[in-house]
């Protein structure tokens, strides 16, 4: 089994902020605010200075950018205070952001689904995207680049009466593929279009070379947990974000 760490290193080329930049092993993301991962440190490594420090400096690094500074800590799944970061950060008045996540895996030829119907396309098209509610709100501009940000990646659609249903992306690199945007029009829900997408994703990752899939759901998406296990996938671990406290 990969570690939490590689998986999370893993993860990074499928979905690249518009500005990077480094503080030791960390790794600081900035996309106008679209998406937490995109807009938050990935605490994986070495700082290369002790921990209160460079927490300082990212919360320094956002505040320039207008952006709340957010650090992204990774954890066994189910104990986030297992994390030595967590617990400092916490000690910081640095406090965790709604939504903590579950990240889980699968061998890809091991997804079940029924891909039949669902079209792989290179891009997202107007109705792609239009579809695509990231946290209830209008894409904006930076969401694009977001999306075409991987060295691979392709679009699924589900189409019905000329109105794209149901969504999802799929990003690749280095033999590991994550879905994302993994959304299902309310009316058509409870139909297996979810499985369906995730199906189809999943073998146009394996035909360019990603043999084991990872994908990211909030742990109060308890719907969306038992249909991936049903399909597959189990928990590798969990992850949150920490926000600094206001200046005072």
């Amino acid at each position: 089994m990969i570690s939490i760490e590689l998986l999370e290193l893993a993860a990074v080329p499928g979905w690249r902020a518009i500005e990077e930049d480094r503080l030791g092993d960390w790794l600081l993301r900035a996309a106008d605010g679209f998406t937490g991962r995109a807009n938050s440190a990935l605490a994986v490594g070495d700082p290369g200075m002790a921990a209160a420090a460079a927490a300082e400096h990212v919360r320094d690094w956002y505040r320039a950018r207008g952006l709340p500074p957010m650090i992204a800590v990774p954890y066994r799944t189910g104990e986030p205070h297992s994390s030595e970061l967590d617990r400092l950060l916490a000690g910081l008045g640095w406090a965790p952001r709604s939504g903590p996540a579950t990240v889980m895996v699968a061998a890809a030829a091991e997804v079940t689904g029924d891909p039949c119907g669902v079209e792989i396309e290179d891009e997202p098209d107007a109705a792609w995207l239009g579809r695509y509610h990231y946290r209830g709100r209008p894409l904006p501009p930076a969401a694009i680049r977001l999306l075409t940000s991987a060295p691979w990646q392709a679009f699924a659609s589900v189409r019905a009466g000329g109105t794209t249903v149901a969504i999802g992306r799929v990003a690749a690199a280095a033999g590991w593929a994550g879905l994302t945007a993994i959304e299902v029009d309310p009316g058509w829900r409870r139909r297996g279009l979810g499985a369906a997408v995730t199906a189809a994703l999943v073998a146009a990752a394996e035909r360019a070379g990603a043999h084991r899939i990872y994908l990211q759901v909030e742990d109060g998406n308890a719907a969306a947990r038992a249909l991936y296990r049903k399909i597959g996938f189990t928990d590798h671990h969990g992850y949150h974000y920490r926000v600094a406290p206001e200046l005072s």
